[in-house]
């Protein structure tokens, strides 16, 4: 009987010892850190899946706001946001191509690629704000769409692919592979040679402006998803009694977030105008 007792005895402090350190397991959970691609929610949909669905529903109904309110005789704020929308960019890139119809070719190509960008990056500044504050379930089921290594990477080859495009119809596919492999033009043999050694890296620099278009864009939004989410963790920690006032306390990070989500849009425009144009250059 004693045996048997002592048996039970040992069986319910194992019990409740497990059940403390699952205990101190839950209260020692930490922010809310995403992995660097899509996680699955129901195969084959993952969390990016979903966000860039719903982003791009929310594109497909603005735009027809847009299309209709251009369309229309009367003033209203929609209309003349994006006339001034379109009217920054096409000054921009005329001024860049030289010419209306070069730019023209472009334009809808970077200022879709800008608006997706920012207004993605936009887009999943309101999802971590609903799921830090609202519903933190909303995180297993939609993530910022750039946040997702995969996402950036197809923006990249896009316009990777389209620069290698250009350069085919500017110089020919012959010409194209040439310059890349075998630029052997010149006076003299020195500078023949060097013009060779010179296609050779820009042959190589071609997987290097995918990898640094994509990267740039990931690790800016990524980093900033890590920390908006410490830096709110810290602050609702460190006032645990006014719980709703330290994460007010990361405000100042969100603004910071939407200057950068502004940032990175420029920048992928410029760059795909810079390598664009000088695609396009027949030498």
């Amino acid at each position: 009987m004693t045996t048997e007792n002592q048996t039970n005895n040992s069986y319910d402090v194992t019990d409740a010892e497990l059940h403390d350190a699952t205990g101190s397991e839950h209260s020692a959970e930490g922010p809310h850190i995403p992995l660097i691609q899509w996680e699955q929610v129901y195969w084959p949909i993952s969390n990016t899946s979903i966000t860039t669905f719903i982003f791009l529903l929310i594109v497909i109904v603005v735009s027809l706001l847009a299309n209709k309110a251009l369309k229309t005789n009367k003033d209203s704020k929609l209309k003349t946001f994006f006339l001034h929308f379109v009217k920054f960019f096409d000054d921009q890139m005329r001024e860049s191509f030289a010419t209306k119809k070069e730019s023209r070719k472009y334009y809808a190509l970077i200022v879709g690629m800008f608006s997706i960008i920012l207004f993605g990056n936009l887009f999943g500044l309101i999802i971590d704000w609903f799921g830090m504050s609202v519903t933190p379930t909303l995180l297993t089921y939609m993530r910022p769409m750039h946040s997702d290594l995969n996402t950036t990477l197809v923006l990249s080859l896009i316009t990777v692919v389209l620069m290698l495009v250009i350069q085919v119809r500017s110089q020919g596919a012959v010409g194209m592979t040439k310059s890349y492999l075998w630029n052997f033009k010149w006076d003299n043999i020195g500078m023949k040679l060097i013009n060779v050694f010179v296609g050779w890296l820009h042959f190589l620099g071609l997987p290097a402006t995918l990898a640094s278009l994509s990267l740039r864009l990931f690790g800016n939004i990524f980093a900033g998803i890590v920390l908006i989410w410490v830096i709110s963790y810290l602050m609702a920690s460190a006032t645990s009694v006014f719980f709703e006032a330290g994460r007010l306390l990361a405000i100042p990070f969100w603004f910071f977030e939407v200057f950068v989500a502004l940032i990175q849009a420029i920048v992928f425009a410029f760059l795909m105008i810079a390598y664009f144009k000088q695609s396009s250059e027949h030498h």
